[in-house]
């Protein structure tokens, strides 16, 4: 068994050979022929006037060894022209030399097409060959008149099981070793000019070349006999009944053999394909993108296995879009947002809002290249996020030096108001830490102020019907700001208002500030420093 490895291992043009298309179709051939001889032995040949002496005499032997070879070498010469373009676009692969789109069109159609066209050409050579033999005998006037219907008769539907077999045969060794080659990406049904044969189909040959033929042969042989007995019989009853049990026995036995082989090419055809595709789904479902399933048929399981890879593609891109999407906003509203969970018009929900803004950022923007001021408000940006997501909170926007988060939405849970209090002190602590470093390096540090307040925000979708943003709305969202504004009053960084102080369940240490007003507001608001 080959490895996974090997199998998935493009192979080079001076591993795939055409051999294999030649063995398969003469060897289907040359099995009829045998069938057929084997059949004609065990037939009572007696009772259409044939004597096996004459037929095995020097007449009959001439004829069965020069018509016999004939259609294996017509077969073999007719299968190589039909073949030509494929040998013709690999010599060219092989000596290294341009290949043309037309050739390389002309020989991917002719692959896709080949399993039945070989197929009907041999099952033409068995009738017309057949037909040139009976005719032979019946001018060589060493059998009946009717011998040769019967001969023709058999040798069509043994024809026909070899046909079935050829193409099978040629199928499975085509899609092993030449279609990966031909189609690295898949898409056989992409190709135009082809013969397409579905799964139903493939089952109805089977049966008739495992099941109907068989019935019909035997059923044609008694009926042949039965035109014979009307006449003067020369064979006793018991003579009849042996050579027709033999010959029933013969025949169950050969399309036993032929039945189980065809089966299995059948259910090759049809179980590894389907196989490979729940082994690459099996590892697409654990997160395995990396795989593609290999297409070797232009059928429905062709088309499925066509479709899957363009599915695992759209996956990737969806992860692209996905990460990168996540990367402009929060992965909580991105999932959210993705899912179609969050209302075209909006939801009124409760939720603390903290605002941080940057202290004398005008004069240090002036002050500094532009490429330290991206790099250092990267760092402290990072810095405040990582804070705030500790402690579940959700950063909306970046403004400017300014960061507006949200604790509460579009995921509720209970205690909000704490968990921003707590992401307020994480955020300090990371500025120290963050300004540590900007000290060691030389650099001035940094300062910012924080405000939260707790009320009722407008949370959803805003924007144009082009381009939409997930936002948050209502007198919360401009008092949260405001109350960050006063950090610059009462020369503190982090400042809640008395709602908030409501709606906390864990105890802070915190410092009343007098009332003071804010702009839009008529009636002075009271916050809290939070000292620790």
């Amino acid at each position: 068994m080959r490895t996974e490895a090997q199998m998935e291992r493009k192979r080079e043009p001076e591993e795939i050979h055409l051999v294999g298309l030649y063995t398969r179709n003469l060897g289907a051939n040359l099995l009829g022929f045998i069938t057929v001889v084997v059949l004609n032995l065990f037939t009572p040949l007696e009772l259409f006037e044939i004597d096996k002496a004459v037929i095995l005499a020097e007449q009959g032997w001439v004829i069965a060894l020069f018509f016999h070879p004939l259609i294996i070498c017509a077969a073999g010469f007719l299968q190589y022209l039909i073949q030509r373009p494929l040998s013709e676009l690999m010599n060219r692969f092989r000596a290294g030399k341009k290949v043309q789109t037309k050739l390389k069109e002309k020989a991917k159609r002719r692959l896709l097409n080949l399993p039945i066209i070989l197929s009907m050409v041999s099952l033409g050579m068995w009738i017309v060959i057949t037909a040139l033999v009976v005719i032979l005998f019946e001018f060589s006037e060493i059998v009946s008149a009717r011998a040769p219907l019967f001969i023709f008769f058999r040798s069509v539907m043994i024809g026909m099981v070899s046909s079935a077999l050829s193409f099978f045969l040629v199928e499975n060794y085509s899609r092993k070793n030449l279609i990966p080659w031909f189609f690295p990406q898949g898409k056989l049904s992409a190709v135009p000019g082809t013969l397409k044969i579905p799964i139903g189909r493939r089952i109805r040959v089977l049966y008739m070349a495992g099941t109907s033929i068989p019935m019909v042969i035997l059923v044609g042989t008694l009926s042949f006999v039965l035109w014979r007995m009307e006449e003067d019989s020369f064979i006793t009853l018991m003579e009849f009944g042996r050579e027709v049990l033999i010959f029933s026995v013969i025949l169950w036995m050969i399309f036993v053999v032929i039945a189980l082989s065809l089966s299995r090419l059948v259910r090759k055809s049809i179980s590894n394909p389907l196989g490979e595709i729940l082994d690459v789904v099996g590892k697409v479902k654990g997160g395995d993108f990396t795989k593609r399933i290999r297409v070797v048929s232009n059928d429905e399981i062709g088309t499925l296995g066509d479709t899957g890879n363009e599915m695992i593609t759209a996956l990737i891109d969806r992860d692209k879009i996905r990460d990168t999407f996540g990367k402009y906003v929060t992965p909580e509203i991105r999932d959210k947002i993705l899912a179609g969970l969050i209302p075209v018009n909006g939801e009124r929900r409760e939720a603390t809002v903290l605002f941080s803004d940057l202290r004398a950022f005008t004069s240090y923007v002036q002050e500094n290249k532009s490429e330290e001021v991206i790099k250092s408000m990267r760092a402290y940006f990072t810095a405040m996020e990582t804070a705030i997501h500790r402690y579940k909170g959700l950063v909306l926007q970046y403004v400017g030096d300014e960061v507006e988060g949200v604790f509460g939405v579009p995921i509720a849970y209970e205690g909000h108001a704490d968990q921003a209090v707590l992401a307020a002190l994480e955020m300090r602590k990371n500025l120290d830490a963050l300004n540590e470093t900007r000290l060691k390096e030389g650099k001035k540090p940094f300062k910012h102020g924080i405000g939260i307040h707790t009320g009722e925000v407008l949370a959803g979708n805003t924007g144009s019907h082009d381009r939409l943003s997930y936002a948050l709305i209502g007198d919360t969202v401009n008092l949260g700001s405001r109350i960050e504004d006063l950090t610059k009053k009462f020369h503190c960084d982090i400042l809640i208002s008395e709602d908030t102080v409501k709606h906390l369940t864990s105890s802070f240490e915190m410092k009343k500030c007098p009332p003071h007003k804010v702009k839009g507001y008529s009636k002075p608001i009271t916050v809290f420093q939070i000292v620790n």
